[in-house]
């Protein structure tokens, strides 16, 4: 992937990797947050180089990895079947649980966050289309919000300011909704379940978030210096 840039716009290299790896790893997140695992899911996500080479940002993405590349094609079917039952156990809003894949559920606020959220997604120009009848709150609307974005910062032609702009909203997301919830989220989902399928998933997840704030937040001092560098 290219990372299109205005010619006064200097991407460091490692922000530059970085970049060509956040928007896979939010898809990956969305596509088994959001549906149950399909056998083209699965082969889609365990075939993908790039994916690979995302994978090794975070020790949860090298699981997931290594537990999608090494199952024989025989056997795929039977391992989707299992992970559809297991999905459906976890992922089931109606069942007797603590474990809910949606912010207010999780901080105990039911029914505040939906109205903020939807404001929050108008505000960027973004509605989703929800197959399910998914909580603006739910776990892969939240993530696809910011895989939304990512791929707005990439694909438009922008200046240092819009840049700077789709980089807040993001920054502003993560410190605001995802980072507030989804480390009680991995928690519960890490003793809810022995699957290598959604332990690597949730794995991946608590690792990924913090480092992409980070590294949004390096971008972005990156970006006021080359500014700066402009007056």
């Amino acid at each position: 992937m290219t990372i299109p840039t205005v010619p006064s716009l200097v991407v460091p290299e490692v922000c530059s990797r970085w970049l060509e790896s956040r928007g896979l790893i939010y898809q990956l997140l969305v596509d088994f947050y959001g549906r149950k695992p399909s056998l083209s899911l699965v082969a889609q996500w365990s075939r993908n180089r790039e994916m690979s080479i995302a994978a090794e940002m975070t020790e949860g993405g090298r699981e997931l990895k290594r537990y999608l590349c090494s199952q024989e094609p025989a056997m795929l079917p039977a391992i989707c079947e299992k992970e559809k039952l297991e999905y459906k156990r976890l992922m089931n809003e109606r069942a007797a649980s603590t474990f809910v894949a949606r912010e207010a559920a999780q901080l105990g606020r039911e029914e505040e966050f939906c109205n903020v959220l939807s404001d929050v997604y108008a505000s960027a120009g973004i509605v989703f289309k929800k197959c399910s009848g998914e909580a603006d709150d739910h776990i892969a609307i939240e993530l696809e919000f910011m895989a939304v974005l990512h791929e707005r910062m990439l694909y438009n032609s922008f200046s240092i300011r819009s840049a700077m702009e789709l980089l807040e909203i993001q920054e502003n997301f993560l410190e605001e909704h995802l980072l507030k919830w989804t480390p009680q989220f991995c928690e519960r989902l890490n003793a809810a379940t022995d699957s290598p399928l959604y332990l690597g998933l949730s794995h991946m997840l608590e690792e990924f978030l913090p480092q992409d704030l980070h590294m949004l937040r390096a971008w972005k001092a990156s970006l006021e210096s080359s500014a700066a560098a402009m007056v």
